[in-house]
């Protein structure tokens, strides 16, 4: 994040944005390039979430965020609320929302078991049937932009991932053949980063879902397919194929093809992206998990 804003230029527009004194503030999540979060508290406000990130057209998504998190909010779904949202300088942008309590299911001891699993399949049915045009928030046009016409460098930004890496990059090009070029419609709400580590728990019962930077207009069942990568990786194969079979249920065997494809490499190009943030076997376990998901739904049959 080199040249960014520090939290103390961030404090004082944040402060004089909402009216209020902004104290208390500590870094939340992995440090990635470009950007940054913390965790903060204003007065009168309470507890808030201040997140930076450079270009990537943040106003527009974050206004389209402002716009539409509510309607996901009216139908029950526990969103943020985005209290202040602009321009620092450059091409920084600040947004400001609540923070909701809990903490992420993905998390040492946490259990994704029939209770939690079946409150989070509740979840995303309330993402489903948007009903409103996609224009430029169509993420399914992108996910077939990226697999089929090698958008943003995504595949080969996966194949740097890990050593492991290649020969499952070519075994899923081989796997989309039989529906190369399928491209989903954009009719659902959808998350697009909708791992367990965005999802809040208090133990009892899921109390909110964060991160919402790349919200837009896709299908249900790629949040879906990314819950289930997440179980793998946590040993609990039967969240996970319970996971995709609801995948395979609101997308269809052909879709569900692509939309694993597409967490597959687009997990793995973030990973090369950030490598410095995470683990440095995190390569390998995903390569692992995906593999194992792979191995199953092609034993199965399908999709």
């Amino acid at each position: 994040m080199t040249g960014g804003p520090a939290w103390r230029e961030v404090q004082l527009l944040v402060a004089r944005e909402l009216g209020e004194p902004v104290s208390g503030a500590r870094p939340l999540g992995l440090a990635k390039r470009p950007g940054m979060t913390w965790a903060a508290r204003a007065q009168r406000t309470g507890a808030i979430v201040v997140k930076i990130r450079h270009g990537d057209r943040a106003y527009e998504k974050t206004q389209w965020c402002a716009a539409h998190l509510p309607v996901l909010g009216a139908r029950g779904y526990p969103v943020p609320a985005i209290l202040w949202h602009g321009v620092i300088r450059g091409q920084w942008h600040v947004t400001v929302q609540n923070r909701l309590p809990g903490r992420p299911l993905f998390a040492p001891g946490a259990v994704v078991d029939g209770p939690v699993l079946d409150a989070l399949l509740r979840l995303v049915e309330l993402q489903a049937g948007a009903g409103i045009p996609a224009g430029d928030r169509d993420f399914t046009g992108y996910v077939a932009n990226v697999l089929f016409d090698d958008w943003d460098d995504v595949w080969a930004d996966a194949a740097r991932a890990c050593a492991a890496v290649g020969p499952l990059c070519a075994r899923l090009r081989r796997w989309l053949g039989p529906v190369w070029g399928l491209r989903l419609p954009p009719a659902d709400y959808a998350h697009n980063d909708l791992n367990l580590s965005n999802v809040l728990t208090d133990g009892a019962r899921i109390t909110g879902v964060v991160d919402w930077d790349e919200f837009g207009l896709g299908s249900r069942a790629l949040d879906l397919v990314a819950l289930a990568v997440d179980c793998e990786q946590c040993g609990d194969h039967a969240a996970a194929d319970r996971l995709l079979a609801r995948a395979a249920q609101v997308a269809g065997g052909d879709g569900l093809r692509c939309l694993v494809s597409y967490r597959v490499i687009g997990g793995l190009a973030v990973y090369a992206h950030e490598r410095q943030a995470y683990r440095n076997s995190l390569g390998d376990e995903e390569c692992a998990a995906e593999t194992a998901i792979l191995d199953r739904l092609e034993a199965a049959g399908g999709p």
